[in-house]
């Protein structure tokens, strides 16, 4: 998509437009002589995209963010196939109120890169980031030749979001490469993992009393239903599910054109039987387990489905453990 076919009420929305070379004395420029706001920091967090239809998107995402975690914010839509090469740059202030008397804002640089290369993305990231703060990357694109280990070896954090993938099992194989490799200890969060967290607790309250673990063995299948487009997100739950009861349960997949990203998760057995369902909009899940002549159910919160919350919940504990490098290689070997 070349930049002559984004609306220029769009770009609009990125901020000031301002030369490459000018970036850092603009944004002094922002504070001079505005006591009353202060620039606050926290991390470097990066958008990458080549869609430019995301553009309005991840700009309102980014403002999102910002309200709950203060930090250099980086908007950087590349367009490899765009000619001639050329990079233009926006800047603006994000700003909350802050216990009511002063005003603490983040800053955001936007890029749009015509013909935005590996080096040219490299070049753009490294010269702007914010002193020596973590970086968080959110690559929403394909794993494509632009995330090459110079890149990837400077990344903290690297969000994807695999359910967005139409060729996840490539993809996966580019991701398992690049973590293997040498500069591959970045710390990896996928929202397609991120969207099952409700139904993995659920699960945990579903088998939770004795009489329940004890039967566990018992179990055979799984059956997810899921939204069309998070095959993957389904995936990621049944091959957790597997590792968790060191089994191989046989799966299967129901999918629906509506509704939220997992809709109900099914496990049964010879006298057993457990099930989480979240009807469409609700904000809780329904909970129900039977072994032998024992039953119970239950009612539990859901968690959160934008995009917005999701990588807000992920920055709030991106510090925290995870299984999912563990299961990659069982999601892989589920994909045809």
């Amino acid at each position: 998509m070349p930049l002559s076919t984004i609306n220029d009420s769009d770009l609009d929305r990125l901020g000031l437009e301002t030369p490459i070379g000018r970036i850092d004395r603009a944004l002094k420029q922002l504070w001079e002589g505005d006591e009353a706001k202060t620039r606050a920091s926290l991390i470097n967090l990066a958008i990458y995209t080549e869609d430019g239809c995301q553009l309005v998107a991840d700009n309102e995402l980014l403002d999102h963010v910002a309200a709950q975690h203060a930090c250099r914010a980086l908007l950087i839509l590349a367009l490899p196939e765009a000619q001639p090469p050329r990079a233009r740059a926006w800047i603006q202030a994000l700003c909350r109120p802050y216990q009511g008397k002063q005003i603490v804002c983040s800053e955001q640089i936007s890029f749009v890169l015509e013909g935005g290369d590996a080096a040219m993305v490299q070049n753009i990231v490294f010269a702007h980031l914010d002193s020596d703060l973590p970086l968080v990357v959110w690559w929403q694109a394909d794993l494509t030749k632009n995330f090459e280990e110079r890149l990837y070896s400077r990344i903290d954090t690297l969000i994807i979001d695999s359910a967005r993938w139409e060729d996840p099992a490539r993809q996966f194989d580019a991701l398992l490469a690049a973590m293997n490799a040498e500069g591959g200890d970045f710390d990896l969060r996928d929202l397609a993992w991120t969207r099952s967290h409700f139904m993995r607790t659920a699960l945990a309250a579903c088998f939770q009393d004795a009489t329940a673990c004890h039967n566990l063995s018992k179990l055979q299948t799984i059956r997810i239903t899921h939204l069309k487009g998070q095959r993957t997100t389904a995936l990621l739950l049944a091959a957790w599910i597997n590792q968790r009861l060191k089994a191989s349960l046989s799966v299967e997949l129901i999918e629906k054109d509506t509704g939220p990203a997992l809709q109900g998760l099914v496990l049964e057995g010879e006298g057993v039987r457990g099930e989480v369902r979240r009807d469409c909009d609700s904000c809780f899940v329904r909970v129900s387990a039977t072994c032998g002549e024992h039953s119970r159910e239950d009612l539990l919160p859901a968690d959160v489905d934008s995009d917005a919350e999701l990588v807000t919940e992920l920055l709030s504990r991106f510090h925290g453990s995870t299984l999912y490098s563990s299961m990659l290689p069982f999601v892989r070997s589920m994909l045809k």
